[in-house]
């Protein structure tokens, strides 16, 4: 995105599909309005109690799909990168978590070391946008 430039949340999630145009439009509205500042609460950022209400509500909805929507987020990224060259700027890290007596499935990111790998990647335009 270039500097200034706010996601269209119905361009964004245009491949939605959740099998409810109620819950499809109000997961938009509610992007659109959780974008705005990230930063603060769903309550702080809501338009009133049953605003807020309606979007910690949601994720309980049976309807409301999770890979849906890393679906749709996926294809809108296709098009917009569409004929441009990016970079993906990668990088590895490792979390020890040899503290962690009661933590069960960990493997080991080195010969005595407990822990998690992350792989972290970041794709860039050329030009800038």
């Amino acid at each position: 995105m270039a500097k200034g430039k706010r996601f269209d949340m119905e361009e964004e999630f245009a491949g939605l599909d959740f099998h409810s145009l109620l819950l499809e439009e109000r997961f938009i509205r509610t992007t659109g309005t959780l974008y705005k500042q990230p930063d603060k609460s769903i309550r702080e950022e809501s338009a009133d109690r049953a605003e807020a209400k309606e979007i910690y509500r949601m994720p309980g909805n049976e309807s409301f799909d999770l890979e849906g929507i890393l679906k749709a987020r996926r294809e809108a990224t296709i098009l917009r990168l569409a004929g441009r060259t990016i970079l993906a700027v990668q990088d590895t890290a490792g979390a020890s978590c040899n503290t962690r007596l009661k933590a069960e499935g960990i493997g080991y990111i080195s010969d005595k070391t407990l822990g998690v790998s992350i792989h972290g990647c970041l794709a860039v335009s050329c030009d800038g946008k």
